[in-house]
Order: structure tokens, then C-alpha cells, then sequence
């Protein structure tokens, strides 16, 4: 198997389509057998499935992924763990362990601490909520005022 992971310094890149280089990694029999560090600045974000199609990746552990990235890895048949934060290291020992899905928290040694809990909005967002439109303000009490539409709140007595 050979693994890429994005990176930026020892963790794992928040934005594949921004990751400065990537860490390959091949892995025979649970253990990893080789790593090298492959540089991606000159890569566009649409070219960068691809390259990794030509590398012989066939796993991809990152952060945030965009929807088309994504989905074309998965038609190349590489298997994506993406929503993922914390240490590289850590998070390819908890692979190498079969423990590691998507959305999770590394913590140290590679233990999974959790999985983000994503309620929407900008900094919520995963592939799922990605499709849905952000909210249009539905207030935020009875005085309104709250969210991206500043649409007010209920109107009642003592909010007119």
C-alpha cells in the first residue's frame, strides 16, 4: 500500500488543495517501510488527484477536501480519510492499526480522541453539509439580529 498525506510542518495539512508537500509513505504488512516527502507547490489543485493516480497512491489521509478532489480519487479507487487533524505520525500509526476514519482527532500516539461534530456553517463544514446553502438568518431570539441574512427574529410585543 502507499499512503499520502498532506502536511504542513509535522501535521496533517488542513486543506489538501493548499498543502505546500506531501509525505509518502509505503507500508507492507502493517508496518511502514519507506517515507519520503514530495514537494506540491508548483501543483495546481485540480492537477494534484492526478499526480497521485501517477505515484501509485492508493490512500489518502488529509484534512479539509473539496467534494471534486474527493470524488476523484475515489474513482481512481483510492480510499480517502479526509476531516482528519492532528500529528502525521499519529494518524499513520492509528491507520497502520486499521483504527483510523474519517472526521477524526488524533491525539498522542495515534489514539483517535474523538470525531468532530460538525453543526454546518463555514468552519462546520464536510462534504455533506457542503451542498446545503448557508442559513438566511433566522434570528437569534426574540429581538433577531442573528446570522449571515440579519433577518430578524420573531415579532411579538416589545419587538416591533
Amino acid at each position: 500500500m502507499k499512503v499520502a498525506i498532506p502536511t504542513f510542518g509535522t501535521r496533517v495539512a488542513p486543506r489538501f488543495d493548499c498543502a505546500q508537500s506531501f509525505l509518502l509513505v509505503g507500508v507492507e504488512d502493517g508496518q511502514s517501510t519507506e517515507k519520503r516527502e514530495i514537494e506540491s507547490t508548483d501543483w495546481a489543485p485540480h492537477q494534484r488527484a492526478g499526480k497521485l493516480v501517477e505515484l501509485g497512491v492508493d490512500t489518502v489521509i488529509c484534512g479539509a477536501i473539496d467534494r471534486w478532489s474527493g470524488q476523484l480519487l475515489e474513482a481512481e479507487g483510492i480510499t480517502v480519510y479526509g476531516w482528519v487533524t492532528g500529528e502525521v505520525e499519529d494518524a499513520l500509526s492509528c491507520l497502520l492499526r486499521g483504527e483510523l476514519v474519517s472526521q477524526a482527532i488524533m491525539g498522542a500516539g495515534g489514539h483517535c480522541c474523538g470525531r468532530w461534530r460538525f453543526r454546518g456553517g463555514v468552519a462546520g463544514a464536510t462534504p455533506e453539509s457542503a451542498e446545503r446553502p448557508p442559513s438566511r438568518g433566522r434570528g437569534m431570539g426574540r429581538r433577531g439580529g442573528g446570522g449571515r441574512g440579519g433577518g430578524g427574529g420573531r415579532r411579538g410585543p416589545g419587538n416591533r
